[in-house]
């Protein structure tokens, strides 16, 4: 699994709608499905996911949605309307096992 994590800042509920609507950007661009999910209780973190089958994919993956215009300019929309700490932004490779 491939992860990115980050904070909101701003708006919950436009924070939320920018995170499914990039998330659907993403997988546009890659062809690879990606989850969106809330936190439950300590901070308002929001963490996109995504199944891939080795390392390969994922460079893949990043390669496509970061060559994406429509990506780029989401990600500029969300720095713009500062709807995440920047700061807290992670991303993590998970071994299923």
């Amino acid at each position: 699994m491939f992860s990115t994590r980050a904070r909101i800042a701003g708006s919950i509920p436009e924070a939320m709608a920018w995170a499914h609507e990039v998330a659907q950007i993403a997988a546009k661009a890659s062809g690879v499905p990606i989850e969106v999910a809330a936190r439950v209780g300590g901070h308002n973190d929001v963490i996109w996911v995504s199944r891939l089958d080795n390392m390969a994919a994922v460079d893949k993956l990043m390669e496509q949605v970061q060559g994406s215009s429509e990506y780029q300019a989401a990600i500029r929309s969300a720095q713009e309307k500062k709807l995440f700490d920047t700061l807290s932004i992670e991303q993590a490779f998970w071994r299923t096992v």
